[in-house]
């Protein structure tokens, strides 16, 4: 019998509740700075937090206990001042990083910020509102949840570039900062981002800038219509990498996968002897909930909603990322697993190219 079968249909109703409220608190608390002052000071009042960050005492106040008493992640001491009690740590630090402008939290800025118009608008759209036009997620809310999954795409990135004598990277899309790390750590690579806006090259360079490099190349371009920036490319200076965290949005529109393979079809015609990494978690067979941990399963039933709610994109299972490279006119490698929530990353060396792993 599952868990849930196991509860009193008044634990399921309250636990549901308080998670969608407390969700929504603490997103709230970490954009107003309340758990970078906490980190940075220890234990304070209400008052003194709604002081120091200009926030109304009472609302906050009220905020506070609340979390306080229904979650270990805030405590409360004799005095009344709230801090971070050890579970608060560990939770900070499974979900922060730290720069230096100082440290930055991610409290659900996906499903609760980027997608709290969508949930309010699900009425909505299930009576025939339009996503995009009647209804819009906030897509900058999202923009600080990228680096988790960055961190951990980085390292194989960087081996499977390495592996294959890399001398340019290509990356489809220019959201996830991948280029500019590798390009600061090795200017000797020769580094093109690909994008349709032209706001997302402008923050890339920024970003490129910022870490000191200044060999990106901001092309802008459509995977679907790769001529145009496939003749910026020196393709034949030597063996490359072309990869993406996007490919779930490719294969989203008209002709789904076999239109995506169609034009890395053509990209390989261009670029012989390169490699293509498409970094996805795939979906997963109902089969698999009682084999994986629930925190996974979780997270891949929120990642195909969130995707195929707004028709954004489209989540494949493994074989389907598979066989996708093997259309594009790929020798696929076995999937590697990234030790991330169930992302692996689907490789394919073009034609020519050597056919080791990833």
């Amino acid at each position: 019998m599952s868990e849930a079968g196991r509860r009193s249909p008044e634990a399921w109703f309250h636990e549901v509740a308080t998670h969608y409220v407390e969700a929504q608190i603490l997103f709230h608390l970490n954009r107003a700075g309340v758990f970078r002052l906490l980190d940075a000071e220890g234990p304070l009042g209400a008052d003194a937090i709604a002081a120091r960050l200009g926030l109304e005492p009472r609302v906050l106040g009220a905020l506070l206990d609340y979390v306080a008493g229904v979650d270990e992640l805030l405590a409360r001491d004799g005095a009344g001042r709230f801090g971070l009690g050890e579970f608060g740590r560990r939770v900070l630090e499974r979900f922060g990083r730290r720069e230096a402008d100082g440290p930055h939290f991610n409290f659900f800025d996906v499903r609760v910020g980027a997608y709290g118009p969508v949930w309010e608008g699900l009425g909505r759209l299930l009576r025939g509102a339009v996503y995009g036009r009647d209804v819009t997620r906030a897509g900058d809310a999202a923009a600080e949840a990228v680096y988790k999954l960055v961190d951990r795409i980085e390292p194989t990135l960087a081996r499977v570039a390495g592996a294959c004598r890399a001398t340019s990277l290509v990356e489809l899309g220019v959201s996830t900062g991948l280029l500019e790390r590798l390009g600061a750590r090795d200017p000797g690579l020769r580094c093109y981002g690909v994008d349709r806006s032209a706001a997302a090259l402008d923050r890339a360079r920024g970003r490129a800038e910022a870490a000191g490099f200044a060999g990106l190349r901001a092309l802008p371009g459509d995977v679907f219509e790769p001529d145009g920036w496939l003749d910026a490319i020196d393709a034949g200076r030597g063996p490359g990498l072309l990869f993406s965290v996007h490919f779930h949005e490719f294969v989203a529109g008209d002709g789904g996968p076999a239109r995506l393979a169609r034009a890395l079809r053509r990209v390989g015609e261009r670029l012989p002897g390169w490699r293509v990494v498409a970094f996805e978690q795939p979906l997963l067979p109902d089969s698999a909930r009682g084999q994986i941990a629930e925190t996974l399963w979780l997270y891949a039933q929120s990642n195909v909603l969130i995707h195929h709610l707004i028709g954004n994109g489209r989540i494949l299972p493994e074989s389907g990322w598979v066989e996708l490279l093997a259309e594009a006119g790929c020798e696929p490698a076995p999937p590697e697993p990234l030790d991330y929530l169930g992302y692996l990353a689907f490789a394919g060396a073009f034609k020519g190219a050597a056919a080791a792993g990833p």
